[in-house]
Parts: structure tokens; C-alpha cells; sequence
């Protein structure tokens, strides 16, 4: 390895142990990748470990305004190095160039990404313990030589640390939190456009956004309701309830649900954006913070307030055990205890 991607390593790797807020983060993060795989544009996205549906982007210089065309990219189109094929590959790299004349037709490199200025993009699936926790996607246009397989082998490189920033970014510990936003809905029709968005929706949308160097802009925000609304469409095909659980640029834990409308023409779908409880937050946390199935356990009866040996009774485990399970939980989530557990998901 050379210094240069070792030091990358130990870059990703602090800040996987204490990611940086909102788009400080991306900028740490991108810059380390850019001093061993120069790009010209990136995406960076995260995904709800439970439902697969994304809960966090980070952009610059990247595709904006596009984001229901990617989604029915991804899902619906056929197309090369998609997300969810990559994360099954022996290496979850990919690179789409017009450079290589044996590309087969790809409508997101010839309907996006060139309309956009970007000649080749390189994908990277973030995967870890036989899940897709994210992705990170490079562009460069035709002023910089196309990705070569040294780049991706560079980026493959990166990998573990950089799939380990991503999954630890949504359970960051904030210095503060604000308080909650009413609840918002989006109609979606049956093409997943929008038919119409309450007021509170787009204070949420906004809330998604990191702001500073970081340049996601509204509709590139949308993302979150567009993948809810397809997967939605989809629920015959999949029996899943589509349910997306997001931290919010400050902070906010925000739970994205989607369901069908009946006698609402052109709407077939809304998309409901609330305050997400506790409970629904811990499916996802317990899987961000890396927790057994017992431990897992341990952690909803603590979520409902129950002291340890009342857990005890309720698991047949003596309290011994539970407080062992209780630190091994603190120990992963790097907290010293209770309060400052469910402060990170409150």
C-alpha cells in the first residue's frame, strides 16, 4: 500500500470513529478520496440498513436535478454497475466510460451523465457483513483522462473505512438537536412525479440538505421521497411496507412512509414525512452500531425505560448478563451509558 492510501485509511478511519457534522463531514471525507482518486464530481449516499432505501446524500459538482430520473434508473431501467448488482460482485467497483467503445448502451451515461458534462463516472459499493450500507460515485469530464482500473483498484482501497464513516454518520453525536417538525406529505402519481407537497414536507426536504460547500439542492433532496414513492408502487412485488429512517443535516431523526391512495387522481401514493419515534429509530441504529441480536433486545427495553432487572425477567437472563450486553451496546455506539445512547437517537 502506499503512504499515500495509507494515509487515506487513517483519514476515513477517524472519521468513522467520530464523524464530522453535515457537510463538514462530506468535505473531510471527499477531499481524503480526491488525494488518492482525483475526480472532477462526486455523489455520496447512504442507505437505511433495513429497508435499503437511501437516507443521505452528500454532491458537488455532481448530477443536480436529476433526482427521479436516477431513481427510476436504478430500479426500473436496465443499466450497467447499479447499486444493488455491484454490492454482489466480487468487487463492488464499477467504471461507465465513452471512452470504451465496447460500453454497451447505458441510459445514464448517455441521458445523464454526458448531458450533465461528465464523459466517466466510477461506482463504488459500500458493503460490509452482506449488506449495502451505500455508495460513493466519481465523475470526470473531458478535460481529465477517463477512470482507469488503477483508479478503481485505488478506490477499492478505501473501501472498508470509507463503508464504515458511511454507516457511523447517522448515529453522530450532534451537540445539540432541534426540536421536531410537523408532519408533511407528498402525492406522487403513477410516473412518481409530484403532485402536490404540503408545506411542512418541504421544511423537512430542507432539512435534508447540508448546506455550506455541499450542494445538494432541493430537488436533489427529493431523492429520499421519490425512492419511498417507487418502492410503494412496488410493494405487490416485494410485500414490504417501504419505511426510510433519516438523521437530518441537523439533526432531526426523520421517518420517510409511503402508502397508497385510493380516489385521488393523478395521485397513487403519499408520502408521509414525521418525527420518527424511538422505537422505529432502533431497527436501523442497532444495525448502524453494529449490535447482536441480544444486545438488539437489551436495547428496546431500555428504549422503554425498563431497569436491568426487569429486563432480566423479560429475557430469562440474569442481570449480570444484561449489564454485560448493556456495555458491550454503550461500547459500540462510543457512549458511557444510557442518557447519552438515547440522546444519539431521540
Amino acid at each position: 500500500m502506499t503512504a499515500t492510501l495509507a494515509a487515506a485509511r487513517s483519514a476515513l478511519a477517524d472519521q468513522a470513529l467520530h464523524p464530522a457534522p453535515g457537510d463538514e463531514f462530506a468535505e473531510i471525507v471527499m477531499a481524503t478520496v480526491g488525494g488518492a482518486v482525483p475526480y472532477d464530481g462526486y455523489c455520496l449516499l447512504g442507505l437505511d440498513p433495513t429497508s435499503g432505501l437511501r437516507s443521505f446524500l452528500f454532491s458537488r459538482n455532481g448530477l443536480d436535478g436529476v433526482a427521479d430520473r436516477l431513481t427510476y434508473n436504478e430500479n426500473v431501467e436496465s443499466d450497467v454497475n447499479r447499486y444493488a448488482d455491484l454490492a454482489l460482485a466480487e468487487v463492488p467497483v464499477g467504471i461507465l466510460s465513452t471512452a470504451t467503445r465496447a460500453e454497451p448502451l447505458s441510459p445514464r451515461l448517455h441521458e445523464v451523465l454526458r448531458p450533465a458534462g461528465f464523459t466517466s463516472e466510477l461506482r463504488l459499493a459500500l458493503r460490509s457483513g452482506g449488506r449495502l450500507w451505500g455508495a460513493l460515485v466519481l465523475f470526470r469530464g473531458d478535460r481529465r483522462h477517463p477512470f482507469t482500473d488503477a483508479d478503481a483498484a485505488r478506490t477499492v482501497a478505501l473501501a472498508d473505512q470509507l463503508c464504515t464513516a458511511v454507516r457511523r454518520y447517522p448515529v453522530r453525536a450532534t451537540d445539540s438537536t432541534p426540536d421536531p417538525l410537523p408532519p408533511g406529505v407528498v402525492l406522487l402519481d403513477n410516473a412518481n412525479a409530484i403532485v402536490s407537497m404540503t408545506a411542512e414536507a418541504r421544511a423537512w426536504v430542507e432539512d435534508l440538505r447540508a448546506g455550506g460547500l455541499d450542494e445538494i439542492e432541493f430537488e436533489d433532496a427529493l431523492r429520499v421521497v421519490y425512492d419511498v414513492g417507487l418502492a410503494t408502487q412496488r410493494m405487490s412485488e416485494t410485500g414490504l411496507a417501504p419505511v426510510c429512517r433519516v438523521r437530518t443535516a441537523t439533526g432531526r431523526w426523520l421517518v420517510v412512509q409511503g402508502a397508497p391512495v385510493l380516489d385521488c387522481a393523478p395521485a397513487v401514493v403519499a408520502v408521509v414525512l414525521q418525527p420518527a419515534a424511538l422505537r422505529q429509530v432502533l431497527p436501523a441504529a442497532a444495525a448502524w452500531f453494529g449490535l447482536t441480536r441480544r444486545e438488539t433486545e437489551v436495547l428496546d427495553l431500555v428504549a422503554r425505560g425498563m431497569a436491568a432487572k426487569h429486563m432480566g425477567r423479560r429475557l430469562e437472563l440474569s442481570v449480570l448478563t444484561i449489564n454485560d450486553h448493556l456495555r458491550s451496546a454503550y461500547r459500540k455506539a462510543g457512549v458511557s451509558g444510557r442518557e447519552e445512547l438515547l440522546a444519539r437517537l431521540t
